[in-house]
């Protein structure tokens, strides 16, 4: 029995199909089902059921799936091991961010990355939470920070830890509300408001759905820097992480609205991820105890 064919095996019991898995692998539609015809020699039993559609396991063939995940796995560590103990430190060490988390909480981790390792490189990249998540997945990124919830499993094999609370809560203008006569007490007042909010950037966070805040004018954004401006022109409200508007709310430019049954603020967490099937480099070991 070869990795090949278990690799093969994972991507047949993932897409459900002889043509996704060949376009994944890479092979031709006939050489995944002789593959598959032979690897069901070899362990003397049916692994798929071909009776419908789509490919589905068999009762043996879900056992033997859950086997041939934890092989290839733990293959890929050992991969990964060789790698850091040929090479010593990373020479380079690639950090993602979430756009909308706080900067800020990467600096003396990053302080003491440079004091331990002046030889490593530091490449940081801000883009959505999803994309982030990826460039883990794909080995694009060592580590990234993001704010954090449970569907985001679905990505990937991930390991993660929560390093920051994140909160995010509905703001105006004060002149905006100095303009109209005051705040609005009322949902159906503050949905005759227009809302500003970031494009579909690929978040998984779905502020309409969280919030239920379905306004009928809508002002879309590229990003939560462009979002915060807009805010601040009075051009409308917003959902915003608190962080990012925290110094403005404090000197009165901003201001948090409470209205009654509304729910106004969400509380996540930040979480720091990295691929639970890779080992990590003397370097990236460090950045993530500190965080």
């Amino acid at each position: 029995m070869k990795l090949q064919q278990l690799h093969m095996l994972i991507a047949l019991a993932e897409t459900g199909g002889l043509q996704e898995a060949a376009e994944r692998l890479h092979r031709t539609q006939s050489a995944l089902s002789m593959g598959l015809k032979k690897l069901e020699e070899t362990v003397g039993f049916t692994l798929f059921d071909r009776g419908g559609y789509r490919l589905s396991l068999t009762a043996q063939g879900e056992q033997f799936l859950r086997q041939a995940q934890e092989v290839v796995k733990q293959q890929q560590r050992l991969q990964s091991l060789t790698q850091q103990l040929q090479t010593g430190a990373e020479a380079q060490l690639t950090i993602g961010y979430d756009y909308t988390c706080d900067p800020a909480m990467l600096v003396e981790p990053i302080r003491l990355l440079q004091q331990q390792f002046p030889a490593t490189e530091l490449l940081l990249h801000g883009d959505s939470q999803l994309r982030v998540l990826r460039y883990v997945r794909e080995g694009k990124a060592d580590l990234v920070i993001s704010p954090w919830l449970p569907i985001f499993r679905q990505q990937g094999d991930f390991e993660t830890k929560a390093i920051a609370p994140f909160t995010l809560t509905i703001v105006m203008a004060t002149q905006l509300a100095n303009r109209r006569g005051g705040l609005p007490t009322t949902r159906n007042q503050l949905l005759e408001l227009p809302m500003l909010l970031p494009q579909n950037q690929d978040t998984g966070i779905n502020l309409d759905a969280i919030m239920r805040m379905p306004a009928q004018q809508r002002i879309r954004v590229s990003d939560p820097r462009t979002q915060k401006a807009y805010l601040l022109a009075g051009l409308g409200w917003g959902i915003v992480p608190q962080h990012m508007v925290q110094a403005e709310i404090d000197d009165g430019l901003l201001v948090e609205l409470r209205i009654p049954g509304l729910v106004t603020t969400t509380q996540l967490e930040i979480h720091a991820v990295r691929a639970a099937d890779r080992i990590a480099g003397p370097a990236a070991a460090q950045l993530w105890q500190q965080l």
